[in-house]
């Protein structure tokens, strides 16, 4: 059975480990923290500090392949290093992640390609969105609405930050995955994030115009070439009528999208990049199984949400529940007799329309069963 070691538990922990044991392969997963968000979905946690050489060197010596699922870049140069001592394949593209984790030189190199990308500050319109340099995600992200809100929060922000023109419109994101010679372009989701910019709801596959897909599918691919990627990236971009705006590139294993696609394509972007690593890139069938909706919820006395993912990051020892309140599968804190949880509601059906009536009809079952009025679509 093939052994796969994950370094960090938080959410792309938690992605990689179901999708892992989809692939029917042992995960080891190593963290420091005793409780985290993927404990209880891998076959071995261990809770140690990666810096341990010690005791992490014949962790890593038992894997086949190892996949970070961590941002912090002294921990990944150990991993590199701990990779290398041991010849066990890595599936992270250090130059790579390096560019992709500074706003600030992906968006330079945006622009020596050529691509459209959304105008900077200050020679753009308001509102612009300010986010720190070297964070992903929906951390510290904030959105102005004028000059002088902008410069005060400018003032406020601590380190290297960009600042760009708030575009409006739909979201869609793709996975790109290469062996530093050739790529994959896998389908394109659409991101619905909440009112702080953090992912609530991923759709798969995006309902695009077909115009639109191969604009994404061109820029993929310019993109792609051109970084010669030797693991796995992400592209984001925001849909202004009939053209595309690259928001970011982010080099690491991401969180949603991959799950979602799973359950749309029967794609496993962990098979797929352990396949890739011990062997060769396999061919990718990208015919649709079905629509995929997967959303967060938050449950307690004062109702149901929808939210961004970070609240599924709080969580601890998630599960996984086939058939949760009429799911197909809940990822979730849940436990019998729980009165506040959280949980990943993922449901398909033939049609877009189809699945988001299950998910309502998800959410009814819920709330039929705790007594609850209020629904938030967040």
């Amino acid at each position: 059975m093939t052994k796969i070691l994950i370094a960090g538990g938080k959410l792309q922990g938690t992605e990689i480990a179901y999708l892992a044991k989809k692939a029917g392969y042992y995960s080891i997963m190593v963290d420091k923290r005793p409780v985290v968000p993927a404990g209880a979905l891998v076959n071995e946690h261990i809770q140690n500090d990666i810096f341990a050489e010690t005791e992490m060197l014949p962790v890593f010596q038992r894997a086949d392949i190892i996949i970070p699922a961590i941002e912090d870049k002294s921990v990944l140069s150990k991993i590199v290093d701990y990779a290398e001592i041991t010849q066990t394949p890595l599936v992270f593209d250090q130059e790579a992640y390096l560019l992709s984790s500074s706003k600030k030189a992906s968006n330079d190199w945006f622009e020596r390609l050529g691509l459209s990308v959304p105008g900077k500050y200050p020679h753009c319109g308001y509102p612009v969105i300010i986010k720190p340099d070297g964070l992903s995600g929906s951390r510290n992200v904030y959105k102005a609405a004028s000059p002088t809100e902008a410069n005060s929060i400018i003032e406020s922000m601590k380190g290297d930050f960009v600042a760009q023109e708030f575009l409006p419109g739909r979201s869609f994101s793709m996975e790109v995955i290469g062996d530093g010679r050739q790529f994959s372009l896998l389908p394109v989701t659409e991101v619905i994030t909440d009112k702080v910019c953090d992912c609530k709801r991923v759709i798969a596959p995006a309902d695009i115009s077909s115009a639109l897909e191969q604009q994404f599918f061109n820029l993929a691919s310019k993109i792609a070439g051109n970084l010669k990627i030797n693991g796995i990236f992400d592209i984001e971009v925001i849909c202004q009528g009939e053209t595309l705006k690259l928001l970011e590139i982010d080099a690491r294993f991401p969180s949603q999208t991959p799950i979602s696609i799973f359950h749309a394509y029967g794609l496993n972007m962990v098979e797929i990049l352990t396949e890739t690593a011990l062997s060769s890139m396999p061919p990718i069938n990208k015919s649709r199984k079905a629509i995929c909706y997967y959303q967060n919820i938050s449950v307690d006395r004062a109702g149901i949400r929808v939210s961004g993912e970070n609240i599924m990051s709080r969580c601890a020892d998630l599960a996984v529940i086939e058939g949760f309140f009429g799911s197909d599968e809940g990822i979730t804190d849940y436990r019998e007799g729980s009165k506040s949880w959280k949980a990943i509601i993922i449901v398909t059906a033939d049609t877009y329309e189809y699945a988001y009536q299950k998910f309502l009809s998800c959410v009814n079952n819920i709330r039929n069963e705790y007594q609850i009025s209020s629904f938030e679509e967040g």
